[in-house]
C-alpha cells in the first residue's frame, strides 16, 4: 500500500498521526512502532502525539479502528454492488476482504497484531474486531435458514473462514505463497482456489 505521506504543516493531527504510524508499519513492520518515531515523521515535537494518543496502544488501537472501518466500509460497497442474492453479496464482501487485506497489508497487519498491546488494549482490540466477526456469523445463520449452506454452528464456520482467508493473505503479503506450492501457479489462481474451497466446505453449490 502507498500510504499518504505524514509530515505534518496543519489541520488534522491525529490522521497525520495514525498515517505516520501506518508509514512506519509498512517499513518495518509493527513491532518497531513507537511515539517518538511517529512524531518524527509526522514532522512534530515528541510531546505532540500525547494530545491525542495517552500512550503507544492508544495509538495502535486508532490505527486498528480506522482499518476495521475501511475495511466494512470497502465490504458495504461490495454487498450493495452485488444485488440482492444473499450468496452473492456474501461472496462479494469476501472478495473485498481479500481485496482490502492485500491492498492495504500495512493496515491488516496491525489489525491482527494483538501481540503489540498491553492487556488493556487487548481488551479494547477484541471489542473493535468483534463486529465484523458477528456480522459474519448473522450472514451464515441467515444462509443456513434459507437453506442455502449446510447446517452447522455458524460461530465455527466463521472461524474456518476466516483462518482459511488469514493464512493465505499472510502468505501473499509475506512474498511466501512461492514457497508453498512452487511457483506452479499464479496468485491469483490459489487466491480463486481458496475461495472455491470455501464455498465447497459451506456446501454451496
Amino acid at each position: 500500500m502507498a500510504v499518504v505521506k505524514a509530515a505534518y504543516h496543519h489541520g488534522d493531527l491525529r490522521t497525520a498521526l495514525i498515517e505516520a504510524a501506518l508509514e512506519i508499519i509498512d517499513e518495518i513492520g509493527p513491532q518497531g512502532l513507537t511515539i517518538r518515531k511517529v512524531a518524527h515523521r509526522a514532522g512534530v515535537s515528541h510531546a505532540a502525539p500525547y494530545r491525542h494518543f495517552p500512550d503507544k496502544d492508544d495509538l495502535i488501537l486508532a490505527v486498528v479502528e480506522r482499518g476495521f472501518e475501511l475495511l466494512d466500509e470497502e465490504m458495504d460497497r461490495a454487498r450493495s454492488a452485488a444485488g440482492s442474492d444473499p450468496i452473492a453479496q456474501f461472496a462479494a464482501s469476501g472478495e473485498a476482504y481479500l481485496d482490502f487485506a492485500m491492498s492495504y497489508p500495512a493496515y491488516y497487519r496491525v489489525m491482527f497484531s494483538g501481540d503489540l498491546l498491553a492487556s488493556k488494549g487487548n481488551e479494547a482490540l477484541r471489542h473493535t474486531s468483534a463486529a465484523s466477526f458477528v456480522r459474519m456469523i448473522d450472514d451464515l445463520r441467515m444462509a443456513q435458514d434459507m437453506g442455502l449452506v449446510r447446517s452447522g454452528d455458524p460461530t465455527l464456520q466463521a472461524v474456518a473462514i476466516v483462518s482459511t482467508v488469514h493464512g493465505f493473505v499472510s502468505l501473499a503479503n509475506d512474498n511466501r505463497l512461492d514457497q508453498v506450492y512452487g511457483g506452479q501457479y499464479t496468485e491469483k489462481q490459489v487466491r480463486d482456489f481458496v475461495i472455491t474451497a470455501i464455498f465447497e466446505g459451506l456446501g454451496v453449490n
